[in-house]
């Protein structure tokens, strides 16, 4: 859970926003709470052992760090350098491995809307951010390395599914059209979520907007870009995405990798 220069600068914002301490608005941002006792042992359980290399590290945290959760599973790994906002809210199944230099934040959602399942893997680098809104990862989910995941509303990822490096989910949403007298981030845009059902296959890079819904065992080419809703068991490439293929039907021609 080490502290990061987004950390201190989102403190700093939110402390000049509101006129409060520093202190307070990096409570409100790191440990979900104004309370001196969950802070401490937000800093010296977390941070201190964030950093601790080897055997011995991963030992450490995985007996320790059960305290910071809401709930935790058993035979969980956790990775070094990993940022922690809102652990409290977080639900982690069991033999979940977190790898080095992620970020998982609940700060936008409830107590127990931000779930991990059994057996899931975040890789390496991953930003897997509940912004405004629940964020459930289900059993068995493979995330690659460099991801990044937000909930805006609603992110959902079901049993099996497998994202490959450096993909993008959710986030926000604006339009290119409408008032051009206030600035494009203060108009109000519904947040509608993403939703990927069980056993989906994302090829690297593959960017997933807003809003969409994405069938049960479809697979998306790398690069694609989903602006659309996605029929189960669908073949999907190009930017935007459109669908190629049915994975029910047999092929034509060709290779069937993507």
């Amino acid at each position: 859970m080490k502290g990061t220069d987004d950390d201190f600068v989102a403190a700093a914002r939110a402390a000049n926003q509101s006129g409060g301490g520093a202190i307070g608005a990096y409570m409100d941002l790191v440990v979900g709470a104004r309370s001196w006792p969950q802070l401490l042992k937000h800093e010296f359980i977390g941070a201190w052992l964030s950093g601790t290399p080897g055997a011995l590290g991963l030992a450490l945290r995985r007996l320790l760090w059960r305290s910071l959760f809401r709930s935790v599973g058993g035979r969980v790994v956790w990775g070094r350098h990993i940022t922690l906002r809102h652990p409290g809210k977080m639900d982690i199944g069991a033999a979940v491995v977190v790898d080095d230099h992620c970020q998982l934040d609940a700060q936008g959602c409830d107590h127990g809307e931000f779930s991990i399942g059994t057996d899931a893997l975040i890789s390496r680098g991953c930003i897997v951010s509940g912004k405004d809104g629940a964020l459930a990862i289900g059993p068995r989910v493979n995330i690659g390395a460099g991801c990044i995941l937000y909930a805006s509303t609603e992110l959902r990822i079901g049993a099996d599914s497998m994202l490959a490096a450096m993909c993008y989910v959710g986030g926000g949403r604006y339009t290119a059209r409408g008032r051009t007298d206030i600035p494009i981030a203060a108009q109000p845009i519904p947040r509608m979520g993403v939703v990927i059902e069980e056993d989906c296959w994302l090829g690297a890079g593959v960017i997933v907007i807003d809003g969409v819904h994405i069938g049960r065992g479809s697979v998306i080419a790398a690069g694609a870009v989903v602006t659309t809703d996605v029929a189960p068991y669908s073949v999907v490439a190009g930017v935007p995405g459109r669908p190629i293929a049915n994975r029910l039907e047999e092929p034509s021609s060709g290779s069937d990798s993507v």
